[in-house]
């Protein structure tokens, strides 16, 4: 399925792997310094959040747009014209001074991640088949919580210097878009594709519900992120060790994540859904039980571990749906939902956070009733779609 005589390689996957840590944090990269940009821009904690959600709703308007650029003029072209925009838009606010002027370099920012995101698991879908597809989907999960990891503690560590220091992050794109003019070629073009779709029909109600998915996990996940920091804060915690916190977070979604292929194997990937909402439930609801430091490395274990549950099933089942001709559109919508998702726990965490009372552990318990609902409708809905799950995984 790739261009004349290429074959990926190992350098290839590399490639993959570190464009795919961008991906889940590209925009959150600063989030544990958002308690100390918000001191720089008192009563401004809603235009504050949006930092790190509005690239994300940059990719919600354009990221089945970018997919659909892509699928035109060349997945590989796009993948590096967005990791440049990666780049200089993400370093920009660290010269900055006005918030609005950084939340305008934000939203470009996110047509990088945009971008990144859309083009990098369609390559994904067009190197790869089978099981080796739903091990390199496994490994870019992974490589998405190891990007939590590396980009949060990063992030921590260079805001215990300033505010400004953490959006110096972006400049790991440098090294990862040399990686990618070096090692990845633009996948071939079939003529006879419109003779593999007809064999292999695209499920349209499987790609809406998992749009659907994500979007809600992404809605539920981000409270990490863009919350937890506050909390961590009212107890006593300082940037750098938030940043190693999100980071525990993203080590446990990466480990899970490497296992999925022996969790598809046992059952079906709507069933692994189902179950991760309910650990998601569970670790969202410990934050009103206890606050102290110890619970809080629990939440972050299990909320990690839901999202390593349910990512690679949601990616590797809209891969199976994917075609050469299709592939940038499709996973350019599950960019899209993924970071609509994202973005819009700034809109609903404002009128929750008051229905909580102004109180985070209420705020994270309500969202982890959502999140149980959202875990036994799948884990019931299973007996009458897990059989065609279980083969597109």
């Amino acid at each position: 399925m790739t261009g004349k005589g290429f074959t990926p390689n190992i350098v290839t996957l590399l490639s993959i792997l570190l464009c795919s840590m961008l991906m889940l944090m590209g925009g959150a990269a600063v989030a544990p310094a958002l308690p100390l940009i918000n001191e720089v821009f008192p009563d401004s904690e809603f235009l504050v959040s949006l930092i790190i959600t509005l690239p994300s709703l940059a990719i919600a308007l354009l990221g089945f747009a970018i997919g659909a650029l892509a699928d035109r003029f060349g997945k590989v072209r796009v993948l590096s014209s967005s990791l440049i925009i990666f780049v200089v838009a993400g370093v920009t606010g660290y010269f900055l001074d006005d918030l609005m002027t950084i939340l305008v370099a934000r939203f470009i920012l996110g047509i990088g991640v945009g971008g990144v995101s859309a083009t990098v698991t369609a390559l994904i879908a067009e190197y790869y088949t089978g099981m080796s597809r739903a091990k390199v989907m496994s490994y870019q999960s992974a490589a998405m919580g190891v990007g939590v990891l590396i980009l949060e503690y990063t992030g921590g560590s260079l805001a215990e210097i300033s505010w400004r220091e953490p959006f110096l992050v972006y400049l790991i794109g440098i090294p990862i878009l040399i990686l990618c003019i070096i090692s990845m070629r633009e996948p071939e073009r079939h003529v006879h594709v419109e003779g593999t779709v007809a064999q292999h029909p695209v499920n349209r109600g499987v790609i809406i519900l998992c749009y659907i998915t994500i979007f809600v996990l992404m809605l539920m996940a981000f409270l990490v992120p863009t919350k937890v920091p506050y909390y961590l804060e009212g107890i006593g915690i300082s940037s750098s060790v938030t940043g190693l916190f999100l980071g525990v977070h993203g080590i446990a979604n990466a480990v899970v994540s490497l296992m999925y292929r022996r969790f598809v194997q046992m059952t079906s990937p709507f069933n692994l859904i189902g179950a991760g909402f309910v650990v998601m439930a569970i670790g969202l609801s410990l934050l009103k039980v206890s606050s102290s430091v110890a619970m809080a490395v629990v939440v972050m274990v299990l909320t990690g571990v839901a999202i390593g549950m349910i990512v690679p099933a949601v990616a590797n089942t809209l891969a199976s749906q994917a075609t050469a001709s299709t592939s940038g559109k499709i996973m350019g919508g599950y960019t899209t939902c993924l970071n609509l998702g994202q973005f819009s726990i700034s809109l609903v965490s404002v009128p929750l956070f008051l229905l909580a009372g102004s109180d985070y552990p209420n705020l994270f318990m309500i969202m982890g009733i959502v999140a149980l609902v959202a875990g036994l409708a799948f884990l019931i809905g299973t007996g009458l779609h897990g059989h065609n799950h279980a083969e597109a995984a």
